[in-house]
């Protein structure tokens, strides 16, 4: 009901009411305590300069840690969370980025401020995330909402007679929420799935009533209304998860990539198969028969939780001695593990891992394009082989693999400009976070968005692979570049808010966008050429594009938007 999922600040001030010892939780240093233990169980971590400190403070007690929010800087910054502890001369300094990404040198001022300030501290600066996505600042660890959720799952199991009731059903809802980030109710999403392609016209229909239902006050006779009232819930959740194409574009992958006849799943969130070359493995027994497609190796592909798909490769429950017989022919092609992963108690090791931009998560095309491209990649390509061949008790390849095809002036010229797009992103201090690049399309956000997405919300369907309300994007065509800076389809009362203001301020676009179901409008759009261009022209075109003057009017007239208004949106 508070749409707690999805804002920091409110993590952020339960973080500090369960990581305060002495708050009325009841728990004292526990969850404190637990945090700090997960960050030297992250395998990310072990290389950090603090690694060995971690384990040293928690042989004390973290009783008298006391716990800070919002913290300025001298530069004008908030800090999260910070925890000091005078006793044993520490601080733990917690940046949380449940759905942003960093700003330019914001784990850097934050460390340099907290080290001058607390001159003779120990500092242990963590960065919070949803996916455990890797810091600017080497100095900060890694740590997920995944393990948090792990933690309050603990607790909820062994705290249940020593807590008060109501502290209790808060922390159950609460790790309820951080749950369904990571462990959707997979059969819901395939009824969802089914019910939306055999109903997509009805689904779509009742979807746009429904975003507008309630906006404005409404009240009709009638069982429709009644209708729409009790079942919007319902219908927006298969209006959002029967979008989800990833399922439709693995049967895609499959059916142009091996015609139809391979193992496989096209299961809604991780859709699976097992490479026909890899048929070997039937010859080692399973310990879990119902592992995935019943084979003790498997490929699938997943939506990362920054919107990239990734294609991974995994080990699953076989026999110990033929897994174990695996394994180390594996690192004889030069793949490592973990002493762990050769233990007879192991049971999963993925082995292979890689990630592929994506723009648009609503285009099918796109998606099976970057399967196929994932799958046949040079890397994936030589591991198929190896592993096939050790299957076989044959010899290895161990040589690299590369590409037979010939590129054609178009996908060179494309090539040319995705790379060039990649320089301009790294001279801007550009997070990989931020942008995307595909055969077609570019796109990038900067900061004001994330903080416009903060205020206003998620889009109210999938829209690119940011779901905010703002977001640059460019079409590669053969000779030129088509460059929009667009507005999404946020939530409509906010959308109408948002765009009523841009009006107010002289920003252009098309009296639709007014409307309560509008989705999308373009407010600055521009076309230049790039025929002939080298890479260093454009790495310029791209400085032209950003640096327009009406752009940077329209950017200067949504900051003043932000502070004016939608800073204070609550």
């Amino acid at each position: 009901m508070l749409k707690l999922e999805n804002h920091e600040i409110r993590h952020s001030n339960i973080l500090a009411w369960l990581l305060n010892p002495k708050e009325n939780h009841g728990l004292r240093d526990y969850f404190l305590r637990k945090m700090m233990e997960h960050l030297i169980l992250i395998d990310e971590n072990s290389n950090n300069p603090q690694y060995e400190t971690v384990g040293e403070i928690l042989n004390h007690s973290l009783m008298e840690s006391h716990v800070y929010r919002e913290v300025k800087t001298d530069k004008n910054r908030y800090i999260d969370l910070l925890i000091v502890n005078q006793q044993l001369k520490s601080i733990l300094l917690i940046e949380n980025k449940f759905y942003s990404t960093e700003s330019k040198n914001q784990l850097d001022d934050y460390f340099n401020y907290i080290h001058q300030t607390f001159e003779g501290f120990t500092i242990i600066p963590i960065y919070l995330t949803l996916d455990g996505e890797e810091p600017s600042n080497e100095q900060y660890f890694i740590l997920t909402y995944e393990r948090i959720q792990s933690i309050l799952h603990t607790i909820l199991m062994l705290y249940q007679d020593q807590l008060s009731d109501n502290v209790y059903k808060f922390l159950e809802d609460y790790n309820q929420i951080l749950k369904e980030k990571f462990y959707p109710n997979q059969d819901q999403i395939m009824q969802a799935i089914d019910i939306y392609r055999n109903y997509k016209p009805t689904i779509d229909t009742l979807f746009e009533e429904t975003s507008v239902l309630n906006k404005v006050l409404q009240f009709e006779s009638g069982y429709q209304f009644e209708f729409m009232m009790k079942y919007k819930n319902t219908i927006n959740y298969i209006f959002k998860h029967g979008q989800n194409i990833l399922s439709y574009s693995f049967e895609q992958f499959i059916r142009q990539q091996f015609h139809g006849e391979v193992l496989s799943n096209a299961h809604p969130t991780v859709p699976n198969l097992v490479p026909p070359e890899w048929e070997g493995i039937s010859q080692i027994s399973l310990r879990d028969p119902n592992y995935w497609l019943g084979k003790g190796l498997i490929v699938w592909f997943e939506q990362t939780n920054d919107s990239r798909l990734r294609l991974i490769a995994e080990i699953g429950p076989m026999e110990y001695e033929g897994r174990l017989w695996l394994l180390e022919q594996l690192e004889k092609i030069g793949l490592t593990f973990k002493e762990s992963s050769k233990l007879e108690k192991a049971r999963y090791t993925r082995f292979f891992s890689l990630k592929m931009d994506v723009n648009k998560w609503d285009d099918m095309t796109e998606l099976t394009q970057a399967m196929v491209d994932l799958y046949n990649s040079p890397e994936f390509t030589l591991l198929r082989k190896q592993v096939a061949a050790i299957l076989n008790h044959e010899n290895p390849v161990r040589e690299e693999m590369t590409k037979s095809v010939k590129s054609s002036s178009l996908d060179e010229m494309k090539l040319q400009v995705q790379l060039a797009f990649k320089k301009w992103i790294q001279s801007k201090n550009i997070p990989e976070s931020d942008y995307r690049v595909s055969s077609q399309k570019i796109s990038f956000k900067i900061p004001l968005f994330d903080q416009f997405k903060e205020k206003l919300g998620e889009t109210r369907e999938k829209w690119w692979w940011h779901n905010g309300p703002f977001l640059f994007w460019m079409n590669i065509n053969p000779n030129s570049l088509y460059f929009t800076l667009e507005v999404g389809p946020i939530e409509a009362d906010q959308r109408v808010l948002l765009m009523e203001s841009m009006k107010e301020k002289g920003i252009k676009f098309k009296s639709t966008g007014l409307k309560p179901d509008a989705k999308f409008s373009k407010i600055h759009t521009e076309t230049i050429s790039i025929e002939g261009l080298s890479e260093s022209e454009l790495i310029q075109v791209f400085d032209t594009i950003y640096n327009n003057k009406d752009l940077q009017e329209i950017l200067e007239k949504l900051q003043m938007i932000y502070d004016e208004i939608v800073s204070k949106v609550e």
